[in-house]
């Protein structure tokens, strides 16, 4: 919540400054007054704001006042700024124009005078400040004008203190400061090692472009001697263990810089469309009403097809056009939906971590996305321009394309005389074939993988050939080209030096695997994969097992799956629709569901719990020092970390309860939850 109310404040006084430098200064005062406002009651809920942020506040303020000819309230701000900050040079030299307009020249000149002895870096003889009083109304000016001359201050805005600063003459000599209200361009990667004695965030600079270079990084000598460099930022060599293990990881591709500063990528944003995102993330846009949508219990109605003006709650009946909202739902063997705010001023481009974790508490009035797909759609709607009714109507146009595909044949589809499979890509490096195993959670190999789409490579052959080759994904371009060419590199079997970015094919399967994805407009290879499993009966092993994810996971894409409107009680966490209240309470009482309710799915891999499940004692084994027979059997915690790591996974658990009761998705008499008891006791 501070740190929601810090950025809050910081937004506000953003935007008074922009209103500022276009000369609007009743609107710049406007925005100044609001982030005064929030930092209030910030106080009155005992959070703080950073004094810095809120002397900005005033002393912004008094400087649209005094632009506006309102010198009285000028002189007011800068009080408070004075009280919140004391002896603050930019508060005394706003107060002293103002008082100087206002015609109280001795106070003018009395606040001149002690700006001038505040500030370390303005150097002024003793002898100009002590002058008789007799001429001060000329002397204020001599002071008002030397002020101007040394460029101790202007009329330029106080803007946001930067998050971290050099602290020593040493290069490693940065201090981190989380807590200062700033805005940046978050382009300053920090990087820790996990459970080290050290836990100071080191800085990594950008990886020396030197892309011939094969070798192992290696430490500076000379920071390592006396931490300092002449190279300084040049140095090619690393200044601490964190740099080499970064380094070292986005050489080989595992690390993408640009992915940790922009979720998006430049890439993939200038690719962002309404298609793209369907083809991404499947599913469909639609507009549902926005009052059945939060309910608690959330209800799903459509609009009325005997009433086009009502949504389709036969107890409601909202007016729909006045309550709809935007909805991304994909449908598999559950139905997902995802609400897609509308852009405003405020938003946060990043996904809410409270959301992430057991829910976010401020719901719709979190500034943050509570979905990937709605972080998606505020930046196409930024770049674009594009409106929640264009949205739906794309989504229906790209719906229509894909039937019309359905039923023009599958003549072209089976063109693609090829074998193909996924293997993981970590051992096909190494000189391993390993597919996934049953489960598509790792890969078969002793090392044991995990099988992600990032981390897995398609390999394809053709029945006259008995060699597999990778097929990359399919190169970015905005439109497709009229035809893919060989690399000239290879046809004359040499080494091609932009294998990660040659955007000519590197075989013939490679060719022919791009040429059949435009045909069928496939940007995705496991769209394709799929389609080739589908036209080739290949779906299911030997063994009978799946090769593809099962319906759990699979996200199936038929338009038809969206042609019946789905309505009654929904349920986020399982994805069932339940047609009666009856139907309802037995489902959110069922056991499956309750796990469902505590379940970590999506976490953070940092919350991954290294200690046994709670029992029902938080404190230590009374046998701790001894041996205790009953081993991880045993009701009490065995150290000191696995009970504190106890008590913050009970605080984390009750976070969820309390936010699946305030979603009616736990009946309010319900206290029987199984293993998950423990949380009931203090």
């Amino acid at each position: 919540m501070q740190a929601f109310l810090t950025q809050l404040v910081c937004n506000l006084l953003d935007e008074g400054n922009a209103a500022f430098r276009e000369g609007d200064f009743r609107q710049a005062t406007y925005h100044y007054s609001e982030g005064v406002s929030v930092a209030r009651y910030a106080q009155a809920e005992a959070l703080v704001i950073p004094p810095e942020l809120l002397e900005s506040l005033y002393v912004n303020r008094a400087a649209a006042y005094h632009n506006s000819g309102e010198y009285e309230k000028g002189v007011q701000d800068c009080d408070s700024a004075l009280a919140v900050c004391e002896g603050s040079r930019r508060a005394l030299y706003r107060k002293a124009l103002c008082l100087r307009d206002l015609g109280r020249l001795r106070e003018a000149y009395e606040c001149g005078t002690s700006c001038l002895l505040t500030d370390p870096h303005v150097r002024v003889k003793k002898s100009k400040i002590v002058l008789s009083f007799e001429n001060y109304a000329d002397t204020l000016g001599k002071v008002i004008w030397e002020l101007l001359l040394l460029g101790a201050f202007s009329e330029s805005l106080d803007e946001i203190p930067t998050f971290s600063s050099l602290s020593g003459p040493r290069v490693m000599d940065y201090k981190y400061q989380p807590d200062a209200a700033h805005r940046c361009k978050r382009d300053v990667l920090l990087c820790r090692l996990k459970n080290s004695d050290d836990p100071t965030w080191k800085r990594v600079r950008p990886r020396p472009a030197r892309n011939n270079f094969l070798g192992a990084f290696v430490l500076c000598k000379e920071v390592q001697e006396r931490q300092e460099c002449k190279y300084g930022e040049n140095c090619t060599f690393a200044y601490c263990q964190e740099e080499i293990d970064v380094w070292t990881q986005e050489r080989k591709g595992a690390l993408s810089r640009e992915l940790l500063f922009d979720p998006l990528g430049s890439t993939e944003r200038r690719a962002l469309s309404v298609t793209r995102l369907l083809q991404l993330h499947m599913g469909m846009f639609m507009f549902l009403c926005e009052e059945c949508y939060d309910s608690k219990p959330r209800i799903i109605s459509k609009r009325s097809k005997e009433n086009l003006a009502v949504c389709s709650n036969l107890t409601a009946r909202h007016p729909f056009d006045d309550n709809k909202c935007l909805v991304h739902v994909v449908r598999s063997a559950n139905v997902r939906y995802s609400k897609v705010r509308p852009l405003h001023p405020l938003c946060q481009f990043d996904v809410c971590r409270h959301e992430v974790r057991y829910g976010c508490q401020r719901e719709d009035s979190c500034s943050f996305a509570h979905s990937v797909i709605e972080l998606k759609c505020w930046v196409l709607q930024q770049d674009t321009g594009i409106t929640h009714e264009e949205i739906v109507q794309e989504s229906k146009r790209h719906w229509h394309r894909l039937e019309q595909n359905a039923q023009s044949g599958s003549g072209r589809n089976r063109g693609l005389n090829l074998k193909m499979k996924f293997v993981c890509g970590q051992c096909w490096r190494d000189g391993l074939v390993s597919e996934p195993d049953k489960a598509l959670k790792y890969c078969t190999a002793k090392a044991r993988h995990s099988w992600t789409k990032e981390r897995r490579v398609l390999l394809v052959k053709s029945f006259e050939k008995k060699k597999w080759v990778v097929v990359r994904p399919l190169p970015f371009s905005r439109s497709y080209p009229q035809q893919y060419d060989m690399c000239v590199h290879v046809m004359k079997q040499k080494k091609c030096h932009y294998i990660g970015n040659c955007s000519f094919a590197h075989s013939l399967e490679e060719r022919d695997v791009w040429t059949y994805m435009k045909n069928n407009n496939l940007r995705d290879m496991q769209q394709m994969y799929d389609m080739w499993l589908t036209l080739t009966n290949q779906n299911h092993r030997p063994d009978g097992t799946l090769v593809t994810p099962p319906p759990e996971e699979k996200q199936i894409v038929m338009p038809t799956d969206y042609a019946e409107p789905m309505s009654g009680y929904h349920c986020r966490l399982c994805g069932k629709h339940s047609n009666s209240e009856r139907q309802w309470q037995q489902h959110i009482s069922s056991e499956k569901h309750k796990d469902r309710v505590f379940s970590c799915e999506g976490e953070d891999e940092g919350l991954a719990w290294r200690h046994r499940f709670p029992g029902p004692r938080f404190t230590l084994c009374p046998r701790l020092e001894g041996s205790c027979p009953e081993g991880a059997s045993c009701d009490y915690a065995h150290s000191e970390e696995e009970l504190a790591e106890w008590q913050e996974r009970r605080d984390f658990l009750r976070r969820k309860l309390a936010k699946a009761r305030d979603d009616m998705l736990i009946a309010p008499n319900d206290y029987d939850f199984g293993k998950y008891n423990f949380l009931l006791q203090d």
